[in-house]
């Protein structure tokens, strides 16, 4: 079984929480965070470490390339290359290091 892992800085857009008051039933006033439609573009940092077969290696870093990933990500490639979405956010890689 081979492994790489694709690491570094980059730009992603993540979606923006927003604050809620809620009254519950028994009076209580509560906080939640819900997720909104809007985006924003921060600068953050994560790694990738995928696991697999050769071709299935190949296709998770071309892919990784697209999404960044949601900090510590150990996956294998296998599942990142049929749904990148879930591991990741969408942005720009500003640095790049890959060690296989």
């Amino acid at each position: 079984m081979k492994s790489i892992a694709v690491y570094g800085s980059y730009l992603a857009r993540i979606p923006v929480k927003q604050r809620y008051w809620v009254k519950r039933a028994d009076g209580v006033i509560q906080r939640y965070w819900k997720h909104t439609k809007r985006m924003k573009v921060a600068e953050m940092s994560g790694r990738y470490e995928f696991w697999g077969k050769g071709k299935d290696l190949y296709q998770a870093v071309v892919k990784a390339h697209k999404y960044m990933p949601k900090r510590f990500v150990n996956v294998s490639a296998e599942k990142f290359a049929e749904h990148p979405e879930q591991y990741g956010y969408q942005g720009k890689w500003i640095e790049k290091e890959v060690e296989s």
